[in-house]
């Protein structure tokens, strides 16, 4: 049998900005400073905190990595500086600007940033913040760093030092002048006059608050002989000279407004030198853009402010840098913890990222569901969570660093250890709390069995047990209290009766009867030391082998751990983040993660090999497996600054697929985006999209236009070097105009949304619920959890399917809700909205909220409706007969309580033919007709015990309803509108089995 074999990395992402459904604005990555290309409008470069150096071509519209920072050695960057002879000749410095600390100094490419080299004669390996190239000499650079100001002249060959000592901050070139730079540390301004050889510190007229932190720098070509200096300290400080820095005036110093805090309040804090930027507009001196936490803009030379943007909301927060466009005025680039973002509105309140390709991402902690290999969970730096669903999404904001992990039920549950919650990602719910039996902690671990989907284990530094870790508030038991901190906890993937802990304190505790009412364990001494890092493997094929690494070794054990065996071979000398076995290889296929890199072994191999293509410049967090034992088998590790990284572990296996698409449900004439997984040997691939255009594509995301209504298949070919595969997805995409009929849903079945319905997330998402249903006639609803989650207003919608009333005569919808405020001060609301577009625009006709929304008292516990506590609501859609229409179902929540609909019939009743029929069915009889006021109506042989009859007047307000008992199936009562005006009238009658009658009455 051939041995599996081991892919390439390649990145997961995320890579295109993340879909936003949260409340916070969201982020890909930290950027710490933006360079415009000396002559091409076009060409810029993204200095990444962590991630590296990207390229953009297209105005940062798309962004690629230089890829020979792919293999620095695991560091920051700082700051770039592009030749203006030869954009091929690029210097960029390591270190960690908003931090502050150095590492390997300056490096150098001539071949575009194919590859680097140290340039650190001298200079050694201090950070430069700012590094500025002579406009008349360009191998001649001046460097600002943590340790003084140095120059070259040979193009970093070697360095000097011209100015010695200073943390600096900042430095500019004055614009136009070949000669004139001025430099900053924390408190104090230089000035050189001849391109850096000698410097003055100037201190007339500046304001430097006491214990500040950092200043910045701000020119304009308007007026060389303006320069800005502001601090982070007082509130944020601006200080303006007039004479090319030799004298200043304090514009603006207030102990009431803050520039540099989360809000103008300065009580709301700041975060001093990490964040903070100035900037003037190239032709207008007197226009100045400062930000920290928010944007701020002065017209008046800095003398009063005013606040463009919220920390939270209109731009991603952390600021670090602010810049005009030198080629486009109209365009401001702002560069900050979430990637790089834009402006072209002229007040700067209006921003949207330019950061797609920025694959940067700082990773705290991450988890892979064991279940669905596309679903992973990551914990950024000052990006919140996360997670990938073959899209990835933020979910909330912030810094989110709690340890994670995923169980094997159903919906995709991953558990925050750090917290104490867990949320349900598929479809998108909010945190509930799992119960933890000890204070939640990162320093813990949990265990979850792939046989027993309700059994968990949970450990800090006492072991714990639950058995139904599927209920709302899962019990746990205690079983074993070792007092040393948990490392980790593993099942035997042979025998789950078999569990092993590792602690930092040297030993491993094993239980050969875990699942049992009174489990018992032994503890065993660990080969070496495990205080710095320790984990567990075990072997599916053989339940005495277990693996255990300790520091920078790892040790086999052929009999659940009495004795050891050190395979660490020829390992580098680190630490070992984590081992993971492969469960389906017959020859104990081992996985280790250690420094930058992962390595692999089985039991015919002599030694460890390296996989390839991994970058080195980030650390790697955390180390995950998906295996099925398909080609769809793969490793995963998350990184601090490049995101998460794939390799297949079974690829030479046949050649297989997958594909989704952006959206199924469309209209004639919109775009669909396809993206794809290959597993296996893959040797190309080819994509069919009948009826589309085009019809075929050999791109790996291809963009396909569907101009007809209809329902299409969509396939993708997979070709290896034997064999191939097709996949085939029949009436995949919808662009239909809806059914002509009909619609019922009553949310009994699974999946959820129910076949052809959606869930658009603005960040909580409806969900299934099996205990309560309409009025109490069944135990399926759909429900949104406002008690637990708040939607901050946010509009999270069930999208019902497209209905086609082209052809109808009337139409209206019903549908069964229930809901209890919380209370007046959080009152939560429903809206129906109604699309003629497919989706893309929403009219509402339908609104209510709190006592208006209620069908129950209010109530300060979690709702659960009785019977008696639902309404039936009605809307007419008859002002949209001869549309497609679509209906959608919108939460807008504040935090109140559960919210609950069911039922969901939308009604649609075809022209009638005459008074008294529909064609030629003379079934039901109206007469007299017209009349008074008094209809008798009659119907015989209905299939069914009784009939809704429902009246409408013609601008399709519910006259009257009533439910009509039926003998033998026949009919025979009386309609009375004699307190009705003259006019006329449709009459509906239904019955519960799908024959309805639609007659028009005349009052007269």
């Amino acid at each position: 049998m051939a041995q599996p074999a081991m892919g390439t990395w390649t990145n997961t992402g995320p890579i295109q900005f993340p879909v936003n459904v949260s409340g916070q604005v969201d982020g890909i990555g930290r950027v710490c400073q933006v360079k415009f290309h000396p002559t091409n409008a076009q060409k810029i470069y993204a200095v990444s905190a962590s991630g590296g150096l990207y390229i953009s071509n297209d105005n940062g519209q798309t962004w690629s990595v230089s890829t020979g920072t792919e293999t620095f050695p695991t560091t920051a960057c700082a700051s770039v500086c592009v030749d203006h002879t030869n954009d091929q000749v690029i210097y960029l410095s390591t270190g960690d600007p908003n931090y502050y600390y150095a590492t390997y100094g300056i490096y150098k490419t001539t071949n575009g940033g194919a590859t680097w080299s140290p340039v650190t004669t001298n200079i050694g390996f201090r950070m430069a913040l700012e590094m500025i190239l002579d406009p008349t000499n360009n191998n001649t650079v001046v460097a600002a760093t943590n340790n003084g100001i140095w120059k070259t002249t040979n193009g970093g060959s070697s360095w000097t030092q011209t100015h010695t000592g200073g943390s600096f901050r900042d430095m500019k070139l004055v614009p136009g002048s070949n000669k004139t730079l001025y430099a900053v540390t924390a408190t104090q301004f230089y000035r050189s006059i001849d391109f850096g050889d000698t410097w003055t510190q100037i201190t007339t007229g500046l304001t430097i608050p006491g214990g500040n932190g950092g200043l910045r720098l701000a020119v304009s070509a308007a007026d060389t002989n303006v320069v800005y200096v502001g601090t982070t300290g007082g509130n944020g400080v601006i200080n303006r000279s007039d004479d090319h820095g030799t004298n200043f005036t304090t514009v603006y110093n207030s102990n009431t407004q803050c520039l540099v805090c989360y809000d103008d309040n300065p009580a709301s804090g700041s975060q001093g030198n990490y964040n903070f930027g100035l900037a003037a507009n190239p032709q207008n001196a007197n226009e100045l853009l400062l930000v920290a936490h928010n944007v701020w803009r002065s017209t008046d030379g800095g003398v009063t402010w005013s606040k463009r943007t919220s920390w939270w909301n209109e731009c991603h927060t952390d600021m670090h840098q602010i810049q005009w466009n030198p080629y486009n005025n109209t365009q401001r680039f702002n560069a900050n913890d979430g990637g790089v973002w834009m402006s072209t509105d002229t007040l700067a309140t209006q921003w949207s990222p330019r950061s797609d390709g920025i694959a940067a991402t700082e990773i705290y902690r991450a988890a892979q569901s064991p279940i669905i290999r596309q679903m992973v969970s990551i914990g950024t730096q000052d990006n919140g969570e996360l997670y990938f669903d073959n899209t990835w999404k933020c979910n909330r904001g912030g810094d989110w660093g709690t340890k994670c992990g995923f169980d094997y039920l159903p919906g995709a549950t991953v558990y925050y250890f750090g917290t104490g919650d867990r949320r349900t990602l598929q479809p998108l719910a909010g945190d509930q709390p799992f119960n933890s039996p000890f204070d939640p902690t990162n320093n813990s671990d949990m265990e979850f069995l792939p046989n027993m989907h309700n059994v968990a284990f949970a450990g800090s530094d006492t072991i714990w047990r639950s058995t139904n870790i599927d209920n709302a508030a899962p019990a746990w038991t205690q079983l074993y209290i070792t007092g040393e901190t948990v490392k980790d906890i593993e099942s035997c993937h042979a025998d789950s009766n078999i569990l092993y802990v590792v602690t930092n304190n040297d030993h491993l505790y094993r239980c050969d009867n875990a699942l049992a009412a009174s489990p018992l364990f032994t503890v065993i001494a660990t080969p070496s030391g495990t205080a710095a890092t320790a984990s567990i493997a075990t072997d599916k094929q053989d339940k005495n082998i277990v693996y255990l690494t300790c520091g920078q070794s790892i040790y086999r054990s052929a009999n659940k751990g009495i004795n050891w065996t050190n395979i660490t071979l020829n390992l580098p000398a680190l630490n070992i983040n984590r081992v993971l076995s492969d469960d389906y290889s017959n020859t104990e296929r081992l996985f280790v993660c250690l420094g930058n890199y992962v390595y692999y072994k089985d039991n015919a191999m002599a030694n460890w090999s390296v996989t390839n293509g991994l970058p080195t410049i980030p650390q790697i967090t955390d180390f995950m497996i998906y295996n099925d034992g398909t080609a769809a088998s793969t490793l995963r590790v998350s990184t601090y600054g490049r995101g998460v990284w794939e390799c297949n572990i079974q690829n030479n296996l046949p050649p297989t697929g997958d594909f989704v698409a952006d959206k199924q449900y469309i209209c004639a004439g919109d775009t669909v985006h396809f993206s794809k997984n290959l597993f296996g040997n893959v040797v190309s691939f080819l994509w069919l999209f009948p009826g589309g255009t085009p019809s075929s594509s050999v791109a790996n995301s291809p963009v396909v236009v569907y101009n007809t209504p209809g329902l299409y298949d969509a396939k993708l070919v997979v070709n290896g070097v034997a064999s191939s595969d097709t996949i085939t997805k029949q009436n995949y995409i919808d662009a239909s105009l809806g059914t002509p009929v009909s619609l019922q849903e009553g949310f009994e079945g699974n999946p959820f949304p129910p076949l052809q319905w959606q869930l658009a997330s603005q960040g909580g998402t409806w969900q299934h619920v099996d205990t309560v249903g309409g009025f109490g006639l069944s135990t399926h609803s759909a429900f949104f959890d406002n008690y637990n989650y708040d939607a901050g207003g946010r509009h999270d919608a069930l999208i019902a399917p497209k209905a086609d009333l082209s052809d109808a005569d009337s139409a209206y919808v019903t549908f069964d809700v229930a809901y209890a405020p919380y209370s007046a001060a959080y009152p939560d609301s429903l809206m129906v909205g109604l699309s003629t577009d497919c989706g893309h625009t929403y009219t509402p006709v339908y609104v209510k909220w709190g006592d208006t929304l209620a069908t129950a008292p209010a109530n300060g516990s979690y709702f659960v409706p009785a019977a008696a506590e639902w309404r039936k609501d009605t809307i007419s859609l008859n002002a949209w007969l001869g549309n497609s229409v679509q209906l959608s179902f919108e939460n807008i929540g504040h935090y109140g309580n559960t919210l609950y609909i069911d039922n969901v019939n939308i009604k649609i009743y075809p022209h009638p033919v005459g008074i008294n029929a529909i064609g030629n069915d003379n079934t039901v009889q109206v007469y007299p007709n017209p009349t008074g006021g008094i209809f008798a109506i009659t119907a015989n042989g209905l299939a069914a015990k009784e009939v809704t009859i429902t009246c409408y007047n013609m601008t399709g307000a519910l006259i009257t309803r009533r439910n009509v008992a039926l003998s033998n199936g026949n009919l025979n009562t009386t309609l009375n509108l004699t307190e009705y005006p003259r006019g006329i009238y449709q009459l509906n009658i239904e019955t519960a089995t799908g024959q309805h009658y639609v007659r028009k009455i005349i009052l007269e």
